[in-house]
């Protein structure tokens, strides 16, 4: 097949749309002149593959190709779990019997050792709840068949007994009998299955938790395999326990290493933090049951519990007995700057990254803590959050666990800065860090510090430094727990504060660089800088100063920076990176660091001329891929309820980070447009030749184009009304606020003058002509939710 021919792009485009791979790597036409690999095979998935290849025959010109599959499921090994049992709980009951020991939990009120308050209150609880809900230990049944009746069963049985029959007789007779019993028994396990999914779903369609559940049990959200370990689980909960506790301790030895070998001169990492007005610190505050009541049932009650197995959904079901207690719990916590001993212990669950899953470098920790615990870090979050904000303390240059900031506002700002200066005939070096381990690796004395240079007291830092050190985890593989090890550093994967924690870690970072600049999500970052292809040398050298800059800073907090997964792009316009050196490169702590075409960034697949064309076809890959999944099971659904599936499973995942990428090409919108088409079809049974517009709007969907533009409207909403983060706000400027005299366009936004149609993709752009454009009524609304609904329909 040619390079670039135009065969070639049609096989991958409608391979990458349907997400299929070609799996024949050699050619299949050999002939005096030329070799060609035209006889193809596609799969929807390659784990299926074992083996594929080209015979050699001389019966044609074309080579026969083949492939083995493994199509064969393997038998899921036993699995066991300890939780509790609710099959007998009634929420009424259970109230009441804690009712009966209500005078030990109101003894908790003239207590202020919170250690002692939290025996006694967890005792209470358990001592109950144990009752209406033992921990039992249960066995994991992976193909549960419900809707297996006797009739079937029977039918299996007369199955069973003719195929015996033919074994023995090998009668052609015997042999037709056996495949109709076959075939019938097939045909009522596959309309029984239906049916009892139809049912289920019709029978929970009114309980979210429930049906979703039933949802994800029929369209998996990940292709998972069956994680079967060579050792023994408790060997491998005590190697996985020992790898994630020593992270940090190893990373400070690795930072040390590192900067050594690449004469890295380290210095007091404490030195050059800002310290803020002593008249503006940060201590805790009082809070109320209305408060502890709100956060409570502000929670899921899904999530998974901590070591304690008690939910969220009991500590709703009992609040009002426990509210009063639980609340003098946490402002004793509060006020004594004491975190509770036993809120300390976490569960670790291995969530496997990539790669062999019995490495433990390959897995993340997911830290499950105590439901309660995680209510008195939410009351701290509350009130610290607020804190920074009206002081203003978090850098401008962080948008991660920040109000009114997300991932797609900081793509929109990125990406708007490299689309201006493609505009000014310019390039822009993007340089994606990449930090391994971070959450893992912080160093608590460093936080501590830099806590208390942000502005928390000194009761306040005590609480942190007591909330932070003593803790420790055991790791659990099934129903097999590793011993408990304690935890030096780093702050937990799965509690509340961890990630504002991890931003006040490395606030200061932006700060230190020179020349570029750095902007974050939480730990990923990027440096960046714009210029004119004559700057190229220097920019070069700038570049690599930042990033040496940027690396002496990681390693002076411990923190581990991978230069081999750093990812460097050059974005700009094709006649300008036409200029651009092919030998270009960065010397990155001894590493050699060389421009990519595509780089992933915060769920964006970013290509050098900022035309998503990658992006949309992983895009529409993935989405094809659920829509086959969903159309296969769509008779399990009534039409409410499949709509609901594919907006959510579907739609959504299309419309991520909308506004950063529908200025992109009249070609990639109508693939996304197939996408919305083969969505509604599923839904509405439209044939696959039958006009789709009148489908499309008995479901009340946009056309794709006009679902971006709505999406673009409402993201200029939020900017126009301080309901976005500054850096997008301060562009949108009014008219009147540059120019003094009075004209019929004065209260119009200012257009910004861009030369070239790359500065008009720019949302900056695009979102104030929108706004412009937009009818008085609809700009005066002043709540974004009938806006929204109101907008739909501009």
């Amino acid at each position: 097949m040619l390079e670039n021919g135009q065969e070639r792009r049609a096989l991958t485009n409608f391979s990458t749309e349907l997400n299929l791979t070609q799996i024949i790597k050699t050619p299949t036409r050999i002939t005096a002149t030329s070799q060609t690999l035209i006889d193809v095979i596609l799969v929807s998935s390659t784990a299926l593959v074992l083996e594929s290849g080209v015979i050699n025959t001389s019966i044609s010109d074309h080579l026969p190709v083949y492939v083995l599959l493994k199509l064969k499921a393997p038998k899921m090994p036993a699995c066991y779990i300890t939780t509790r049992s609710y099959k007998n709980y009634n929420p009424s009951l259970f109230s009441s019997d804690l009712v009966t020991k209500s005078d030990r939990l109101l003894s908790i009120l003239s207590n202020t050792n919170v250690n002692t308050i939290l025996e006694t209150f967890k005792d209470v609880l358990h001592s109950t709840l144990d009752v209406h809900a033992p921990l039992k230990t249960f066995k994991i049944r992976n193909r549960s068949c419900p809707y297996v009746t006797n009739e079937i069963k029977e039918l299996m049985k007369s199955r069973d007994l003719h195929l015996r029959r033919f074994q023995l007789t090998r009668d052609e007779g015997d042999w037709v009998v056996y495949k109709e019993y076959r075939n019938n028994v097939k045909t009522k396990i596959k309309a029984a299955a239906k049916d009892h999914t139809f049912n289920e779903v019709r029978e929970h369609k009114h309980n979210s938790r429930s049906l979703w559940k039933i949802i994800n049990n029929i369209i998996p959200s990940k292709e998972k395999e069956t994680q079967v370990y060579s050792k023994d689980p408790k060997t491998v909960a005590e190697d996985f326990n020992l790898f994630f506790t020593s992270v940090g301790r190893n990373a400070a030895a690795t930072a040390e290493s590192l900067a050594k070998d690449n004469n890295v001169v380290l210095s007091n990492p404490l030195s050059n933090v800002i310290t803020y007005p002593s008249d503006q610190l940060f201590n805790f505050q009082s809070v109320t049951c209305t408060e502890v009541q709100r956060i409570i049932m502000a929670m899921p009650s899904n999530k998974s519990p901590g070591p304690d197995k008690i939910g969220m959904r009991v500590i709703k079901d009992c609040l009002p007995i426990i509210l009063g207690p639980l609340t003098h719990m946490i402002n004793c916590s509060l006020m004594t700057s004491t975190f509770p001993d036993l809120w300390k212990i976490s569960e670790v669950i291995p969530l496997l990254k990539e790669g062999d899953h019995e490495i433990a470098s390959n897995n993340r920790p997911l830290s499950l803590l105590e439901v309660v615990s995680k209510v008195c870090e939410k009351v701290v979050l509350n009130q610290f959050s607020s804190y920074l904000k009206e002081f203003n303390r978090i850098s401008s240059h962080q948008s991660g666990n920040r109000s009114l900031h997300s991932t797609e506002t900081l793509n929109i700002f990125v990406t708007d800065t490299m689309l201006e200066a493609i505009d000014n005939k310019n390039l822009t070096a993007l340089i994606l860090l990449d930090l391994s381990k971070a959450f893992d690796s912080v160093s608590h004395s460093i936080l501590l510090h830099k806590l208390s240079c942000i502005g928390a007291s000194p009761e306040a830092v005590k609480w942190f430094q007591d909330y932070l050190t003593g803790r420790s985890q055991y790791v659990r593989i099934g129903s097999t727990k590793s011993s408990a090890r304690p935890i030096t550093h780093g702050v937990s994967q799965g509690a509340i504060l961890s990630p504002l924690l991890f931003c006040i870690y490395i606030n200061d970072l932006p700060g230190s660089i020179q020349s570029c600049n750095l902007d974050s999500y939480v730990d990923d970052s990027k440096l960046y800088k714009s210029f004119c292809i004559y700057d190229l040398e220097q920019t070069t050298i700038n570049l690599e100063a930042d990033l040496q800059i940027a690396a002496k800073w990681c390693l002076e907090h411990q923190l581990l920076i991978n230069p081999e997964k750093t990812k460097f792009l050059v974005v700009g316009s094709r006649p300008m990176l036409q200029n651009v050196p092919t030998e270009i490169s960065l010397t990155f702590l001894g590493k050699t660091i060389r421009p990519v075409l595509l780089a992933k960034d915060l769920g964006i697949n970013l290509d050098s001329y900022l035309s998503y064309d990658d992006h949309i076809s992983k895009l529409v890959s993935s989405c094809m891929r659920k829509l086959c999944q969903i159309n296969r099971m769509k008779d399990s659904f009534d039409n409410e309820t499949l709509k609901l599936v594919i907006e959510t499973l579907v739609i959504n995942k299309l419309l991520y980070c909308s506004t950063v990428w529908s200025n992109t090409s009249s070609n990639n919108i109508n693939k996304l447009q197939s996408v919305q088409n083969f969505a509604c079809r599923v839904i509405s049974g439209v044939g696959k030749f039958d006009h789709i517009t009148p489908a499309l709007r008995e479901l009340n969907w946009l056309p794709v184009e006009k679902l971006l533009l709505e999406r673009d409207t409402v993201m200029a909403y939020t900017c126009f009304n301080g309901l976005a983060p500054d850096y997008l706000v301060d562009k949108f400027i009014k008219r009147s606020d540059i120019h003094d005299r009075s004209t019929r366009n004065h209260d119009l936004l200012d257009i910004p003058l861009y030369k070239s149609a790359a500065g008009q993709r720019t949302f900056n752009y695009r979102g104030v002509k929108i706004w412009n454009d937009l009818d008085d009524k609809l700009k005066n609304i002043t709540s974004i939710t009938i806006f929204k609904k109101n907008g739909r329909f501009y």
